[in-house]
């Protein structure tokens, strides 16, 4: 009896696991920038495993079983899968996965996990017999009016040293005055059903729009998050860190934009970036008037030290988190010295910074060149790229009211400095009935550049849209092609 009892217990502990049906939750990100197969897209996943548990092998099955099921177009390296969490997916419309293996087909997928995907054929068989559903439509966000036909929601997050007003409105919480300290939060952009790509749709007198359309035009949720300093760092480091590390994107306005304009210019060119990252939008105090300049002006030198704090953030959110920045017109001003100051203070924070873009700066050049000289330029110092327009009203006018070439200054003023892509678009940004200014957020060939340095930062002279230019004593330039 004694043999038959250790036997038994033999042949309990040899016997198969049996299996059990998991059921786990779970954000899977498609991200692909290949020309013909752009896709872009987050989702929650219910995950279902008709087998023995899975354990670390979660991720490599989930992901293949979606290319598999739901997203075929993509392959290895454009799928992520990581485990469930409410702030990064739990607001997007959920997929259904179920997966049905034995042991055996375990053990084999465990030995293939080290391959490449042409080896894991286990994997491949398991994956192509799971069953799928694709997720629903994306639901609108709250606040948003029920009759508004929505394509897409975008959400921002901002930084501001405008003082607020006490409005509930989203769009009419900032002013044009000075906060004595910076105030942190999001908002939700829509975007709307017949988007143009390289195109911020707002009303025009021209059709006789006169107020904003939620059908027709980008434009503010109703409702505002407030964030303190340490949660919107928080919430900027879980996905700036998430599916790769796509980093965060920080945009400056210019001059002329109160702050809800600035917002749905952030939001319209994040969206066509197709940025997978928290997109920041750090507005300082403009009036939003076209003859307030010399205000604007007074303000934009009173913003600096509020961005380098800004910047120090951002640069904090995790190793390895890449920081891109753009900046346009009068913002440039702000940028440049609030980016001299943290590095004056931390030099160490250079290395968060992965591009850093200056469209149509309204900056005199010799103030850059000295801060360029003695405290951006260094030996790791991030990719800048210049972008600027001889055909720039506004950059042209103050060139003449400062009685000095802008940076943003293109054609025969182009400046050129060693360590700084200079890209002349002066070619493709004329305007008969605009001011030419705004180029970088609605011209489709430098929008189309913008995609390819911000996605695969690539240098000028790999970019498909650029030719290289000779300047003789000037030095070297880029221009686009025509």
């Amino acid at each position: 009896m004694r043999f038959l009892s250790v036997v038994s217990v033999a042949l309990l502990l040899l016997a198969p696991v049996p299996a059990r049906c998991d059921e786990i939750r779970l954000c899977v990100q498609g991200k692909s920038f290949v020309p013909g197969r752009e896709f872009v897209q987050t989702r929650q996943m219910r995950f279902t495993t008709d087998g023995p548990p899975l354990g670390d092998l979660v991720p490599l099955v989930a992901s293949r079983s979606m290319r598999e099921k739901l997203w075929p177009d993509l392959t290895e390296g454009e799928v992520r899968v990581i485990p469930f969490d409410a702030a990064l997916c739990g607001h997007e419309p959920t997929a259904e996965l179920t997966v049905h293996y034995r042991a055996d087909d375990l053990a084999a997928i465990a030995r293939e996990a080290t391959r490449g995907p042409a080896e894991q054929t286990r994997l491949r068989a398991v994956a192509r017999q799971a069953a799928a559903s694709p997720a629903p439509p994306r639901a609108a966000p709250p606040g948003t009016l029920d009759t508004a036909r929505r394509h897409d929601w975008l959400r921002l997050y901002f930084a501001t040293s405008r003082q607020t007003t006490g409005a509930a409105n989203a769009a009419k919480a900032f002013g044009k005055e000075l906060s004595k300290g910076l105030h942190f939060g999001s908002v939700e952009v829509s975007i709307p059903a017949d988007h143009r790509w390289a195109r911020l749709e707002s009303p025009s007198l021209l059709r006789l729009e006169w107020d904003a359309d939620a059908d027709r035009h980008v434009v503010l949720a109703p409702g505002l998050t407030a964030l303190t300093p340490s949660e919107w760092q928080a919430e900027l480091a879980r996905r700036a860190g998430a599916f790769g590390k796509p980093g965060v994107l920080l945009f400056v306005h210019g001059f002329n934009n109160s702050f809800a304009e600035a917002a749905q210019r952030a939001a319209q060119f994040a969206y066509d970036l197709a940025f997978t990252g928290p997109t920041v939008l750090y507005s300082w105090p403009s009036d939003g008037q076209l003859l307030a300049y010399v205000k604007d002006e007074e303000d934009a030198r009173n913003a600096w030290r509020q961005i380098a704090d800004v910047l120090d953030q951002l640069s904090r959110l995790g190793r390895g988190v890449p920081v891109y920045v753009v900046a346009h017109s009068m913002g440039n001003r702000i940028l440049t010295q609030g980016l001299a100051e943290l590095l004056r203070r931390r030099p160490s924070a250079r290395d968060a910074f992965r591009q850093v873009v200056l469209a149509s700066p309204d900056i005199g050049r010799e103030e850059f060149r000295q801060r360029w000289v003695f405290e951006l330029a260094a030996s790791n110092t991030p990719r800048f790229t210049l972008y600027a327009s001889d055909q720039d009203l506004p950059v042209s006018l103050s060139a003449w009211l400062h009685g000095e070439p802008r940076l943003g200054s293109g054609g025969a003023d182009i400046a050129v400095f060693n360590k700084l892509d200079s890209i002349d678009a002066s070619a493709i940004t004329r305007e008969w009935f605009g001011l030419s200014h705004s180029y970088f957020g609605d011209n489709a060939s430098v929008m189309s550049d913008l995609f390819v340095l911000i996605h695969h930062g690539l240098p000028p002279d790999r970019r498909p849209r650029l030719k290289r230019v000779d300047g003789g004593a000037k030095g070297t330039y880029w221009e686009f092609r025509q």
